[in-house]
């Protein structure tokens, strides 16, 4: 019964996530005639395009046709490039998934570490730098961040390329080369989320009376904090894994175009411009299930992690 309710809110989210964005795009100044003919297309021209594309149809059909070709696997065919949106997004899916899981490890595989000496060091000069550093990490943009780390790595010392994108399956070495600094700029910001919410967390944990019980048995503090501390700790922690995906996917629009990487933003972006709309609505499809699926999968992680849960 449960999975069956989730599964009615994923397809409410969707209808309406998708809906709208189909509304604003349509509002917005210019068409796909525009990006075809040019300027200086006929109106004749530009009117049998349009009935062509059959955007000489009200919004709604249009977007129930959409729907229904959704529904059966049928994503449209792209106005500007006339390939299928389906076969444009698997081509460009494993460069986003890349991105993010590089920037998820990356932030994951620091912050766990900075939040457990932060908390195990509170009030101390440590937690205070850490403190100072998760703040500066915050308050920059994510682009300010990319174009820096561009001028330093890429630029002045060149260890790493500055924009493009090598294949896995070309090169695996060049691959990791060409992921690490877009995947390190995208996951600076969620590192220090996760680093103050962990460190916060783990506080408040090493106060409960079953800690006092473990130190009174003699446990050394690195297995208290490790092993006892750390999993109750974790919950707020995966909670904001899967609430900040959106965040996440909305900087790998900005880094996929800032490092030139061909992923499924820049597809969006580049949709935008040109009023490929069914371009953009399959990739909203596609980033809606994405996050749905994410946040359904933290709720069961939860039981994993917290035996209390799964029994309540």
């Amino acid at each position: 019964m449960i999975v069956v309710h989730r599964l009615v809110r994923l397809l409410i989210v969707l209808l309406a996530v998708t809906f709208l964005s189909y509304a604003l795009l349509n509002l917005l100044p210019g068409d796909p005639v525009t990006q075809i003919l040019g300027l200086s297309a006929t109106e004749e021209a530009r009117a049998q395009v349009r009935q062509e594309l059959g955007l000489d149809q009200p919004l709604l059909v249009r977007y129930l046709d959409w729907l229904g070709g959704i529904a059966t696997g049928d994503f449209g065919t792209s106005y500007i490039t006339r390939m299928p949106v389906a076969a444009e997004l698997a081509e460009r899916l494993p460069v986003t998934l890349e991105l993010l899981v590089a920037a998820q490890v990356i932030a994951l595989g620091l912050a766990i570490p900075i939040g457990v000496a932060a908390a195990r060091r509170a009030g101390r000069a440590l937690d205070q730098a850490l403190t100072a550093l998760s703040f500066a990490l915050l308050s920059t943009p994510v682009f300010v961040l990319g174009v820096l780390l561009i001028l330093v790595f890429a630029v002045t010392w060149q260890v790493v390329p500055a924009t493009g994108w090598t294949p896995i399956s070309l090169d695996l070495g060049w691959n990791l080369t060409s992921v690490i600094l877009p995947a390190v700029t995208l996951g600076c910001g969620q590192l220090a989320v996760y680093a103050r919410l962990l460190r916060t967390d783990l506080i408040a944990t090493l106060q409960e009376d079953y800690i006092t019980l473990a130190r009174a048995r003699g446990l050394s503090p690195r297995r208290i904090l490790w092993r006892h501390a750390l999993r109750p700790s974790a919950i707020t922690l995966i909670t904001a894994v899967g609430l900040n995906l959106g965040a996440l996917i909305g900087g790998a629009v900005i880094i996929e175009t800032l490092f030139g990487l061909p992923g499924v933003g820049r597809l969006i972006v580049d949709s935008i411009f040109s009023r490929d709309y069914l371009s953009v609505q399959g990739g909203v499809v596609l980033i809606s299930v994405g996050y749905v699926a994410v946040n359904v999968a933290v709720d069961l992680v939860y039981a994993a992690v917290d035996p209390r849960i799964r029994r309540a």
